[in-house]
């Protein structure tokens, strides 16, 4: 099973104008949305390589809170993350998205209002009601 990074960033999550950071992908096709993140390397912690995968996906540095959900998602073992913004203009990182990037297979990181976010085929769908969770909940927002 292949362990991944998954990182949630918010902006402006303390009113009706949050906006959640997502990366939209139009693969053989197929329009659909991720959470930012990636494959856990050797020897990195789930946590270093959520910062280090969100610098590659989108040009951001973070930092990441504890841990917010394990999920088994089709043979991934996914850690997700709250991740704040520490530096950085958001656009597509210099990683193997950007090589891979084709007419038929593209990234496009983009800011989305949490009040499209029903709107948007983002996969796998428990990381909507997650995104909506960590929105909702000050507990689990990292300082």
């Amino acid at each position: 099973m292949r362990a991944r990074a998954v990182a949630i960033i918010l902006n402006d999550a303390t009113n009706d104008s949050a906006e959640v950071l997502l990366m939209l992908r139009r693969k053989q096709g197929r329009a659909y949305a991720t959470l930012p993140g990636g494959g856990i390397e050797d020897g990195e912690t789930p946590a270093q390589a959520c910062v280090r995968e969100v610098l590659e996906e989108v040009n951001l540095t973070v930092t990441v809170g504890p841990p917010l959900l394990v999920l088994e998602n089709i043979g991934n073992l996914e850690h997700y993350f709250r991740a704040q913004v520490q530096s950085g203009e958001m656009r597509l990182g210099d990683g193997p998205e950007a090589i891979r990037s084709s007419d038929d297979n593209w990234y496009s990181p983009q800011w989305v209002p949490l009040t499209q976010l029903e709107g948007v085929n983002l996969v796998p769908e428990r990381a909507r009601e997650l995104v909506r969770e960590v929105a909702g909940s000050s507990s689990l927002q990292h300082d």
